[in-house]
């Protein structure tokens, strides 16, 4: 995950201006000397706390996708609200849908996140663990939503991992070994699928 940044120091005033640069101009549209002109420090100064600009990309991109899953996260744990039992349709109800009001910006994000990632290996390192990490948050919350659910329904957890994470396979090889396996996958279709 991103790392914890003063947010006084320079290396502070560095992510807001990269992030501000990437925001307006595009992730090929950020130039390191705007970047560093509008943090007021030098390339050299810049490069000593991000090593490179690929670095510094990844710190800006990482932290912007993270911005990006805590809205869902948050609107999920807002729409499950309380301790009371839910229904299928109550869990169904709060899981975003793939053409919601926010979904084009939030596919473009990931989308130009998961492009650089894979001509990055900083961010693609950064990434991968973010994604452990917001797939461990994940359980949690399914683990609240198991306990809410009434007459012995419970969550598909493998289903609710591939559609979640693994739905865009260049997630799913972000994951390492916590990734979805092709039997896993066969499996699951079988399951899916079919009408019985």
């Amino acid at each position: 995950m991103s790392r914890t940044i003063d947010t006084d120091s320079t290396a502070a005033r560095v992510l807001k201006a990269a992030h501000k640069e990437v925001v307006a101009r595009g992730i090929l549209g950020m130039r390191v000397a705007r970047v560093a002109a509008e943090a007021g420090c030098s390339i050299t100064s810049m490069y000593r706390y991000f090593g490179s600009r690929d670095g510094l990309l990844a710190e800006v991109l990482l932290q912007i996708y993270e911005e990006s899953f805590e809205t869902i996260i948050t609107l999920v744990r807002n729409r499950l609200g309380g301790t009371g039992p839910l229904t299928e349709d109550d869990v169904i109800e709060v899981l975003p849908p793939p053409h919601g009001s926010s979904a084009p910006k939030e596919h473009a994000v990931r989308s130009q996140v998961l492009a650089v990632a894979g001509t990055n290996p900083i961010l693609r390192a950064k990434l991968g663990e973010s994604l452990r990490s917001r797939r461990m948050r994940l359980n949690v919350i399914m683990d609240d939503v198991d306990s809410r659910l009434q007459g012995g329904v419970k969550l598909d957890r493998e289903v609710m991992h591939v559609y979640v994470f693994n739905l865009n396979w260049q997630y799913n090889d972000l994951l390492g070994d916590w990734s979805v396996s092709n039997e896993q996958y066969r499996k699951l279709l079988k399951r899916t699928i079919f009408v019985r």
